[in-house]
Order: C-alpha cells, then sequence, then structure tokens
C-alpha cells in the first residue's frame, strides 16, 4: 500500500515537473511574440527596436530573455536618434509577470542625427539595473540606478561622469499624477574637478495625464494642452563650495519652452565670485561691488552663513534673475 502511493506521488511529481516545463517553455516563446510585437514599428508611436536574436534561459526558477545586438530607434524622417549595445538582459518571474528587471549593458553607444548635424556618444557604466512594474501590461513604475558612468564623446574624450545616478518614478495615488525622484552623485562635466557636483537632487511631481498613445511630441504636447505642470518640491545642489536648495513649478509654453519660477536658498556665492576674481575671469573691484550688491540682498549672516534667496523666471523663451537674463531657452524639440 505505501509502495503504490509513493509511486503515485512519484508520478504526480513527474507529471507536474513535465507540466511545468513545457509551460516554462511555452511562456518563452509567448514572450518572445509580444517582445517582437512592442518592438515593431507602428504608427502609434515613435521607436522601434530590433535585435539579431533572442536567447531564454534561466529555467526553471526565473524567466531570462538575452537580447543580442539589440537597436532602439527614435524619432522620424531626419532628426532621430540610435541606442546601441551588445546585449541587454531581461528577467522576470515566470509566475507573476507584474515587473521585469534589466541588466543594463556596461558599454552603450548613442547616435543623435538632425538634418544639420550628426552626434556620436559612448556610454559606460560599472553597473547598471533597472526594475520596471507592469499593471495591465503597461508601465507603472520605473527604477533606475546605474554606477561609474561616463559619457564620451565619438573621439573617446570624456564629457561627463558621475559616480551614481537612480531615476524612480512612481504612480503618486493621487489621479494619474506621478512622482519622480532623480539624484546624481560626483558628476563632472569636462575635465578637471573644479566642476565637481558632489551632489544633486530633485523631488517632483508631474501632475496631469500624459497620454500612452502616440508619439513622444504628441503625448507631451496633449499634456501641456491638458494643463499638465510639474511641481518641484525639492531641489539641492552641492557644488562645494555652493549649496542651494529650493522648489518651483514648471510647465511648457506653446513652443514647448520650459515655463515657470523656482525660489532658491544659496549659500556660497561669495567664495565663487572671490574664485572667480582670482581666476581673472572679473576684475576685482567688479568683484568687490557684486558681492556687496548680494551681501545687501542676502542680509545679515545666519550661523555665520550668508544666504541669500533667488528667484528664478522663466518665460518667453529666457531664464532670468530679477531683470537680467541669464539664457535662452530652446524647446524640447524644433517646430514641425
Amino acid at each position: 500500500m505505501v509502495g503504490r502511493r509513493i509511486k503515485w506521488i512519484a508520478a504526480a511529481i513527474v507529471a507536474l515537473a513535465v507540466a511545468y516545463t513545457i509551460a516554462w517553455h511555452g511562456l518563452a516563446l509567448r514572450l518572445e511574440d509580444i517582445m517582437d510585437e512592442a518592438a515593431a514599428p507602428s504608427l502609434e508611436k515613435d521607436w522601434h527596436a530590433s535585435w539579431t536574436r533572442l536567447d531564454a534561459g534561466g529555467f526553471p526558477f526565473s524567466m531570462r530573455m538575452t537580447a543580442q545586438q539589440p537597436t532602439v530607434v527614435w524619432g522620424r524622417g531626419g532628426e532621430r536618434a540610435t541606442w546601441h549595445a551588445s546585449e541587454l538582459v531581461i528577467i522576470t518571474n515566470p509566475l507573476n509577470l507584474a515587473g521585469l528587471s534589466l541588466v543594463l549593458p556596461r558599454r552603450q553607444d548613442l547616435v543623435v542625427e538632425t538634418p544639420s548635424r550628426r552626434h556620436v556618444v559612448g556610454i559606460s557604466m560599472d553597473h547598471g539595473r533597472a526594475a520596471i512594474g507592469l499593471a495591465s501590461g503597461a508601465v507603472d513604475a520605473i527604477n533606475i540606478g546605474l554606477e561609474d558612468v561616463t559619457v564620451f564623446s565619438g573621439k573617446g574624450t570624456a564629457l561627463a561622469e558621475a559616480g551614481t545616478l537612480d531615476v524612480v518614478s512612481t504612480p503618486s495615488g493621487d489621479g494619474d499624477d506621478r512622482d519622480v525622484f532623480l539624484e546624481m552623485t560626483d558628476l563632472t562635466i569636462g575635465s578637471g574637478s573644479a566642476g565637481r557636483v558632489e551632489r544633486g537632487l530633485a523631488r517632483m511631481r508631474v501632475v496631469g495625464a500624459v497620454p500612452r498613445q502616440g508619439t513622444a511630441r504628441e503625448r507631451v504636447d496633449a499634456w501641456r494642452r491638458a494643463g499638465g505642470y510639474v511641481d518641484l518640491g525639492d531641489l539641492v545642489l552641492e557644488w562645494p563650495p555652493v549649496a542651494a536648495q529650493g522648489e518651483g513649478r514648471l510647465a511648457l509654453d506653446g513652443d514647448n519652452r520650459p515655463i515657470g519660477a523656482l525660489r532658491l536658498e544659496v549659500v556660497g556665492y561669495r567664495e565663487i565670485i572671490m574664485a572667480l576674481a582670482q581666476a581673472g575671469e572679473v576684475r576685482q573691484d567688479q568683484a568687490d561691488i557684486v558681492i556687496a550688491a548680494l551681501d545687501f540682498m542676502a542680509g545679515p549672516p545666519v550661523d555665520g552663513q550668508r544666504r541669500l534667496d533667488v528667484d528664478l523666471s522663466m518665460q518667453h523663451g529666457r531664464l532670468t534673475i530679477g531683470p537680467f537674463t541669464v539664457m535662452r531657452l530652446a524647446p524640447l524639440w524644433p517646430p514641425p
């Protein structure tokens, strides 16, 4: 009697194992079809992807899809961007398809083409990962983390480096709004450590629904026309000797240029101006006048430091501080 039960249990285990194996490989084929369908060109979106081969692995406890020589193209006509890498690994749980994990390639290339120029940059990193949450088959949450990132030109010149880069985007729980968190550490633009930003952080809420269908331009334009905007609740910049923090609200005007206002509290402005004078960028008498004026605006020191409140305004394609224009603001993309 006992021997017969053992045989039935063993047979059941074998049957389950066979069924699971068939289901796993069936799911692998189904995922390949889903990926091929999602990556195919379509009039409803302005991107498409391709790869030379898809390899399935990870049996039995995970599903690991490796795309060999993946290429993603955004844009149409004479303006487009092309991303390429040697491989991209996508991992999911075969028993729960509510999320995906991506192992990002250590070396990637990006080519941006316009009618007037072709710009090539390379991206390398020691480690890169991304987690994507899915709801009803659509992307619901994104978590990206990169370590020791370098962006360099097509000629191999380093353009920027960062120790870490983290991006998190999740539903806010308030309608169609989304909360976005962005943080960078040890950011260096160009060469040398003079321009090294120790830490930059932004917490923001994207207010308003962004349509899921259409090109990026169409989706952003629909969001803008519906009154969408971004509440910047916390902005932090640590760029010794300067430290700044602030908040504000941003949107886009009819020409898709940034519009809005920011209020910053800045510490360390005196040291920056004195450094510019010592470097010969401004005359010492001019530096003394500017420092005196800013000290008057900042008021008396608090805890031994002067804090300057700065109001930045963005409108009509200009970034201004008071009556002074600091820089012109370009649209997200050229007019159609």
